[in-house]
């Protein structure tokens, strides 16, 4: 072998720092080079080798672009956040709240139906929704379990007993207690 030729050469050389480099690197030349190795080790080491974390660190960046832009692909595929689309978490029974255009509102939207009545405050308990339209002195009662709405004053909001004790949030915490995957019930 030609390498083998080189590196005995320069061993001869005088220079012992170099000397057992050389050799060493000769060594591990005629190792991997040695096609008819019958130790499996080295056989699937060899292998291996190509796929090493060593062997695709040592690679040019530009080489590493299309496994980068791989990754990064795959990790937003897998992400929670909808980059695409409008931001909804459900209520129940279809009914969602929805971020509109400005960050800061919220619109309570219907079944199968993509925009909603713009609302500042919300309240929930199975089967009651609670929500009062931006500017109103009205509130919307919705029963989930028969798709029921009605609309009443906060008078007679507070005056019955189960409208009552419903806990009345605005739209902003509503939307951080809401499961952005899974209903409240």
């Amino acid at each position: 072998m030609a390498i083998r030729g080189r590196a005995s050469r320069s061993l001869n050389n005088g220079n012992h720092g170099l000397q057992s480099r050389f050799a060493r690197n000769a060594k591990i030349i005629e190792l991997t080079t040695d096609h008819g190795a019958t130790d499996p080790w080295m056989k699937s080491n060899q292998i291996d080798r190509r796929f090493s974390f060593r062997a695709i660190r040592s690679r040019k960046p530009q080489n590493l672009c299309p496994i980068a832009l791989l990754t990064a692909v795959v990790w937003l595929c897998s992400c929670d956040a909808n980059l695409f689309g409008p931001e909804l978490r459900e209520i129940a029974g279809g009914y969602h709240l929805k971020r509109v255009n400005n960050p800061n509102q919220f619109a309570l939207t219907i079944p199968n139906e993509d925009g909603g009545l713009i609302i500042d405050e919300i309240g929930w308990r199975e089967p009651l929704i609670l929500a009062r339209a931006f500017g109103s002195q009205y509130w919307d009662v919705i029963n989930t379990a028969h798709a029921q709405h009605i609309r009443v004053s906060d008078v007679q909001r507070k005056s019955d007993p189960i409208s009552q004790s419903i806990q009345i949030k605005s739209t902003e915490i509503a939307w951080k207690e809401l499961n952005p995957h899974k209903r409240l019930w």
